[in-house]
């Protein structure tokens, strides 16, 4: 969104964004464009593409290259809060933020630290790269007890990082990593990370108003608890703090309902930056080891309710996505 994404979300969705991927064959001839998307690289070691993100993996290490997209214009979105001091609350950093120029004249930064996820240190590599219709962000996780991929390795892989022409908005949105068989008449608007989708109701990309609901869909990056490891009581505080963690302020909940088949439906309430109240409804859907939200947030008047829960009930993570580990 030229500035799909600037509604008044862009702030706190970089930050959730990089919260979530820092907790994530020999070289090739030519790069791998995974999924058909527009940022591809060559593939270190035995790293090939995944089945439910858009990147690599290295199951038997433990390995794993998570590849985002955004728009042209978020690199100066993103750029700026792209510091050793920002990323040092996430990652315990190894020397300062660095800037690159990669081949084509592809102007990047590379971030370079250690992060501990559920007891497991990893070796981590954070970067951004600006093409002339897409920004790219690279996220390679390496575990440290892996005694494969060096960091010469890695930073060649980086090096190689290229762009082709982005598909169209159906393609992406078939490389997604859940499927979606109800739009209840929203518009798509745009995919987020590879694993997310935003939708609106209306002409406008671009909604600072309120004037138009928002849909956003997002799936978890690898395996996550699942509803048979969870109760019932574990399955509405995750997605209770899921929701409070949604882009708004003073969210209040109105009610929860938690589902048999692993359901949990969250009604309430929130207010936007602008000091909207605005209605917010959440379907968080469980997979074995994943899990897949619908977030819809729109005002009393709009009343998008039954719409919302028709599009969230509809969605279910791929097969492969519920087996495929890429971090969180």
């Amino acid at each position: 969104m030229k500035a799909d994404l600037r509604m008044h979300l862009y702030p706190k969705l970089i930050a959730a964004l990089l919260c979530l991927i820092l907790a994530f064959p020999a070289h090739a001839a030519e790069p791998v464009f995974p999924g058909g998307g527009a940022v591809g690289l060559e593939p270190p070691g035995a790293m090939t593409v995944a089945d439910s993100f858009s990147g690599f993996r290295d199951s038997a290490e433990g390995a794993s290259i998570l590849i985002a997209e955004f728009p042209p214009e978020a690199y100066a979105e993103i750029a700026p809060r792209f510091t050793a001091e920002t990323l040092a609350a996430r990652m315990s950093m190894k020397g300062p933020v660095e800037k690159l120029t990669l081949a084509g004249d592809i102007e990047a930064l590379l971030a370079t630290g250690v992060q501990t996820q559920q007891g497991v240190d990893y070796r981590k590599w954070v970067m951004i790269a600006r093409g002339d219709d897409v920004t790219g962000m690279i996220t390679v996780q390496i575990p440290e007890s892996s005694g494969s991929y060096s960091d010469e390795q890695i930073r060649a892989t980086l090096n190689s990082v290229r762009f082709q022409p982005r598909g169209s908005l159906e393609d992406e949105i078939s490389r997604l990593p859940f499927t979606m068989t109800e739009r209840a008449g929203f518009r798509a608007v745009r995919t987020l990370a590879g694993s997310g989708l935003i939708l609106t109701d209306g002409p406008k990309d671009v909604v600072k108003d309120a004037s138009q609901p928002l849909v956003i869909i997002a799936s978890s990056l690898g395996a996550n608890p699942g509803v048979g490891a969870l109760t019932q009581d574990q399955r509405k505080e995750l997605a209770l703090n899921a929701m409070k963690a949604l882009p708004v302020k003073d969210v209040q909940v109105g009610s929860i309902d938690a589902e048999e088949d692993g359901d949990v439906l969250i009604a309430g309430t929130g207010t936007d930056q602008e000091g909207r109240e605005m209605s917010l409804r959440q379907i968080m859907r469980f997979g074995p080891s994943g899990h897949v939200r619908t977030v819809c947030m729109f005002t009393a008047e709009q009343d998008i309710a039954a719409r919302c829960d028709r599009v969230g009930q509809s969605v279910a993570l791929k097969a492969g996505a519920e087996d495929d580990g890429a971090g969180k």
